[in-house]
């Protein structure tokens, strides 16, 4: 298949098959290019266009290729001067002492490197070959996690014209991974000097986006033993490899990491500078006259006046022009379009909010605290990216796996709306355009009103980080006023905001390293009273005791609220601090196996109490903490759980037979062979509780939120679910008896 521009005088035909393609000027001139692998696109879903319009000369977020040399315009002068820089270093190489022939292009993300390098510099090539000869191939790759593999692939395809060598390749790369003499490495130069076809050709090693070898390739040998094969093949005096690579400015310093790349760099690369408004002139103009549908100039003045000076602002630029083509095959003007997508970065919000739409509701919720983490939060002035590593945008609760997974659905080359890289040797992700946090509105959305809370996450990662830098020493913990406000964000936004893996355990160190402070306090200071103490305390736990025994209830519900008390805060404290901690910090006494039928607990803090076996059965528990209590076997028969929060509390065999539990909070609680039968669940919050083996016979379901719930073999005859959230329940519903149930 091949491909003219009638209209450039450059002349330029490209043929393409399964193996190679093909740059052949006027003048007979070839480049064979090889491919290790293309950029994969992001399809985005459009209608069918109406009008007879020539096909899209835009390329969107995407790196324009060597195929696309006919729609690339406004980078002239620079295509020139890599030319002329690649030609002197090819001349040079017979000096004494000649440079290395490698060109490095540097500039920030987004600035057009890759597309000037595909296809700006090997077209041109083509329509220029390198003194002396008519005919040059070149290798294109991306180092990838595995840049030795890459590099052997390529150099098979060409050593054996086959798109599938593994044979070759695996021969090639078990070479470049050899070494030679005192540790070097020059066993590309050798590969080269073998294939027969590269004998009166030079070969043109273009590495895109090397800074993969750095944020991609986790084996720092490999890529040494990488490096080292280029600069060698490019310093040998048959000249017959020539190295192109393209860069990132920002991952310069990682080549101090290699010090002749990193010399090489300082010496010879080529820093690429913005467009100047002539140049975004051509840009923006050519390829829609060459297409037949020459732009307005006050459009495209308005193009330019957005894009000029911005930094990574050209693939928006192309994303907008896209929009505005296939807005022309709708019968939509360009100037309604580009208002409609609200400018360029109107356009990238556009691709942003349609790939957050495409997410689930747990990724969603991993998309947002991922951005969330990635803005830079102005103190009187605009918000701006922040860069972060990866390990600190995922939460203690996070499947880590999947954070990544979300967050590689906004950074894949045909979106690239999240940069991943690599500093020091840690993961790194930042918003690639800034243009990102001005215009999408989702984002604005998740930071209002919550700004304060965002900066305190921050402050206890932050800490956090710093104690497990100085290697968790105790010094470092948290105390006082900062520990209580950590627990009670903690405790507050766990669901919003949730602090990372270590985070919490440096909450947790800290909560538990204050209750071993204070033991220690009173093992010095209390320790004479305690004697006299443990014998009052004893006595007032009898007495309360005795009351629980008699047949008068009145006194019930004080006496079980003076033995829970301090419950809740037993959680946190070591196992083998409670009876100190009893004594000193508040009683909690067991109140397993009683007989509390009938009376009135309602709004009582039951949080972490002992109720296991005990008689509850008609008590008003409504408004109650019942968070993390121990419900085992217990006896709630009609008893009146209205509002009551049940969070991670255990009610494993629990008789709940006509209990009123509307609106209740059962968030993770374990009902595993609960009776809940004829129970009135109107409305109750059961996400993500354990219901195995639960009858549910009659129950009243209405409203209540299962979501993510395992109902498997539960009994659920009769059972009303009307509008009911089942959403992840009904993979679990497995063996569940539903017969007659009702799940409208």
């Amino acid at each position: 298949m091949s491909e003219t521009n009638q209209g450039d005088d450059r002349h330029i035909a490209i043929q393409r098959d399964a193996i190679s393609s093909a740059i052949v000027s006027g003048d007979g001139n070839k480049v064979v290019i090889y491919n290790y692998h293309l950029d994969r696109q992001v399809e985005i879903e459009t209608k069918p266009f109406t009008s007879h319009l020539a096909a899209n000369p835009y390329r969107g977020l995407a790196a324009f290729q060597v195929e696309d040399a006919n729609v690339y315009f406004g980078r002239e002068a620079q295509i020139d001067r890599l030319w002329d820089w690649l030609r002197e270093l090819q001349e040079r190489a017979v000096q004494d002492k000649p440079p290395v022939r490698l060109l490095p292009i540097l500039g920030a993300s987004g600035s057009g490197k890759s597309s000037l390098a595909r296809a700006g510099l090997l077209p041109e090539l083509a329509r220029r070959p390198l003194p002396g000869y008519q005919q040059t191939y070149v290798a294109i790759m991306k180092p990838g996690k595995n840049p030795l593999e890459g590099l052997a692939r390529v150099l098979a395809r060409i050593a054996t014209n086959d798109p599938s060598p593994s044979t070759k390749r695996a021969e090639f790369e078990a070479i470049l991974r050899q070494s030679g003499g005192q540790g070097t490495h020059d066993q590309l130069r050798k590969i080269v000097n073998d294939i027969p076809c590269l004998e009166s050709s030079p070969l043109v090693i273009l590495v895109d986006q090397l800074e993969e070898v750095y944020s991609l390739c986790k084996d720092a040998n490999e890529r040494a033993v990488f490096i080292d094969n280029l600069i060698e093949a490019a310093s040998s005096a048959e000249a017959r490899v020539s190295v192109v690579i393209t860069m990132r400015l920002d991952f310069a310093g990682e080549t101090q990491r290699h010090p002749l790349l990193n010399q090489i760099i300082a010496a010879q690369s080529v820093i690429l500078s913005v467009m100047t408004p002539e140049e975004l002139h051509r840009a923006i103009a050519e390829p829609a006259k060459q297409a037949g549908y020459p732009l307005d100039e006050g459009l495209i003045d308005r193009l330019i006046e957005q894009t000029e000076g911005r930094e990574g602002a050209l693939p928006l630029l192309q994303f907008a022009l896209t929009r505005i083509w296939e807005g022309l095959g709708h019968g939509n003007s360009p100037t309604e379009t580009l208002k409609a997508i609200g400018g360029i970065g109107g356009a990238l919000a556009g691709e942003a909010q349609r790939i957050y739409s495409s997410l689930n509701d747990k990724e969603k919720d991993i998309a947002r605290r991922v951005f969330i983490g990635l803005v830079e939060l102005g103190e009187g002035t605009r918000d701006t990216r922040r860069r972060a590593t990866v390990e600190s945008l995922v939460s203690a609760q996070d499947n880590a796996t999947l954070v990544r997974e979300v967050m590689g659905r906004f950074s894949v080359p045909g979106a690239r709306l999240l940069t991943l890289s690599s500093v020091e040797g840690k993961e790194v992700a930042e918003v690639t355009h800034e243009a990102l946090l001005d215009h999408w509105q989702q984002i604005r959305e998740w930071l209002d009103g919550q700004r304060d809370r965002i900066r305190q996450q921050r402050r206890i990662n932050a800490l956090a980080q710093e104690w497990e830098k100085q290697g968790k020493k105790r010094g470092y913990l948290l105390q006082g006023r900062q520990l209580d406000d950590a627990r009670s964000f903690q405790k507050q936004y766990a669901e919003t905001l949730p602090l990372t893996e270590c985070a919490a355990e440096f909450v947790r160190k800290s909560v538990q390293q204050c209750w071993l402070n204070r033991a220690a306090i009173a093992s010095f200071l209390i320790l004479p009273l305690l004697v006299v103490d443990s014998f009052l305390r004893e006595e007032f736990v009898q007495r309360n005791y005795v009351t629980l025994n008699s047949k008068d209830i009145s006194g019930k519900p004080e006496a079980v609220k003076a033995l829970t008390k301090g419950c809740s805060d037993f959680q946190s404290l070591p196992s083998w601090l409670d009876p100190v901690g009893e004594r000193v910090f508040g009683t909690c006494r067991t109140l397993q196996g009683r007989n509390l039928a009938t009376i009135n607990l309602s709004y009582a803090n039951l949080s972490g109490a002992n109720l296991s076996n005990t008689n509850l059965s008609n008590t008003n528990l409504s408004n109650t903490n019942l968070s993390n209590a121990f419900l085992d076997n217990t006896n709630l028969i009609s008893a009146d759980l209205r509002d009551t929060n049940l969070d991670h509390a255990d009610l494993r065999n629990t008789n709940l037979g006509g209990a009123n539990l509307g609106r209740a909070n059962l968030d993770r609680t374990n009902l595993d062979r609960t009776n809940l039968s004829n129970a009135d669940l109107s409305n109750a919050n059961l996400r993500d509780a354990n219901l195995r083996f639960a009858d549910l016979s009659n129950a009243n379901l209405r409203g209540a939120n299962l979501r993510d719930a395992d109902l498997s073999y539960a009994n659920l005859i009769f059972a009303d679910f009307r509008n009911a959230n089942l959403i992840g329940a009904g993979a679990s519903l497995s063996n569940a008896n539903l017969d007659r149930a009702n799940l409208r």
